[in-house]
């Protein structure tokens, strides 16, 4: 028996840090895209079902296109797809899962979609599922405390897969470093281990094993930079288990397709290394355009020209993806031969004027900027005369 272990769509979040209205709509329907890709995955594999540990809108009260996108999108994966309610679409009184509207929507778009709002036991052909779903968004009991005591009149003969939505160990949705949160805390150390054969996690949107039998699959498709190397978003996970009481075998699968990069700081030595940087910038996005979001810092120094063959190629990465996110702390210093060339020009207010920033540009920053404008300016009219 082969299932799928996904959590943490969070169908329908905003993006709104993502300034540029189409960039920012195509970020949200590329979540849609991921979860419609996996029909795809569960077709070549053979699988059996989905599990969802929660969060698969990004918001209790989502919008009607949204939750008909998603019932849209769990309907093609065409096998049975067993949910839980998560922290961002919690289970409370008025929630979304209980509401005429998605009710009706999940019965046109998604009858196999089956939705776990209470803490009991449910037996399929190939698996009891033991469901911890989150009623709140923020619960301070633990929700697998439930499963302590084994449930009576399970089957001894299928496997049992616990569904959980929380942070353990330190791993959680609001801080990927936070191990003092009591916050929906999950105390797998108080679970009898022996008795149940998988525990599918959600909210830490990083891949990771926290035991042989207990997974974070992490999101499929990334929503923020990274922190750190064992943070490894984009992912689901296909899991085999061949019966009652044997070790689950757990295939990572990559799924995203949206690149969220954060290369080392950039230094600047000299304008002759900018070069390199910028081949590496391009190649690292491929060649391509609005797939890719970039986190940047660069430090160095460059002349006036270097600065401003900068700036074009910041303009072009700007254009290219989704959001570019940047550190920009460079030092601009007129090369000898650049303040020789405005201080000496035939223009005498042009030349008076750039003998006074030149002699600022020690102390007044603003000096610098004026300098490189002034540079600028001069640069395009020549090009314009020739």
């Amino acid at each position: 028996m082969k299932f799928l272990h996904t959590a943490d769509w969070q169908i329908g979040k905003p993006f709104q840090s993502i300034e540029d209205n189409p960039k920012r709509e195509a970020l949200r329907k590329q979540r849609i895209d991921s979860v419609r890709s996996l029909g795809k995955l569960v077709q070549d594999e053979a699988l059996d079902f989905v599990v969802v540990c929660g969060d698969l809108f990004d918001s209790a009260t989502p919008d009607k296109s949204t939750v008909a996108a998603l019932c849209s999108a769990v309907g093609e994966l065409k096998v049975p797809v067993y949910a839980i309610p998560g922290n961002h679409d919690h289970g409370g009184p008025g929630c979304i899962w209980r509401q005429e509207f998605f009710l009706r929507e999940q019965q046109q778009l998604a009858p196999n979609l089956h939705i776990f709002l209470e803490a009991e036991p449910y037996e399929t052909e190939h698996a009891v599922l033991l469901p911890c779903p989150l009623n709140r968004r923020h619960v301070t009991s633990d929700p697998t405390s439930w499963l302590r005591t084994v449930p009576d009149n399970l089957s001894n003969t299928l496997p049992r897969i616990v569904l959980a939505h929380g942070s353990t160990q330190g791993f959680s949705s609001s801080s990927d470093d936070d191990s003092h949160s009591q916050i929906n805390l999950l105390n797998l150390d108080h679970l009898p281990t022996d008795d149940y054969d998988y525990v599918a996690l959600g909210d830490w949107h990083g891949m990771k094993s926290i035991t042989q039998k207990a997974w974070f699959c992490g999101t499929p498709e990334q929503d923020r930079f990274a922190k750190g190397d064992s943070n490894q978003p984009g992912h689901v996970l296909i899991v085999e288990l061949s019966g009652r009481g044997a070790a689950p075998v757990v295939t990572p699968h990559r799924t995203g397709s949206i690149g969220w990069h954060e290369p080392a700081p950039i230094q600047l030595t000299s304008d002759e290394s900018l070069d390199n940087v910028e081949t590496e910038l391009i190649d690292l996005l491929g060649g391509g355009a609005t797939k890719d979001l970039l986190k940047l810092s660069i430090q160095g120094t460059l002349s006036l020209a270097g600065s401003t063959q900068l700036e074009k190629l910041i303009e072009s990465l700007e254009a290219r993806t989704i959001r570019l996110q940047l550190e920009n702390e460079l030092t601009i210093e007129p090369s000898t031969e650049e303040l020789e060339a405005l201080t000496q020009r035939q223009d005498p207010l042009i030349a008076q004027v750039a003998n006074e920033l030149s002699q600022a540009i020690q102390s007044d920053a603003t000096a610098r900027d004026l300098l490189r404008e002034l540079h600028l300016q001069i640069v395009k009219a020549e090009q314009t005369t020739s």
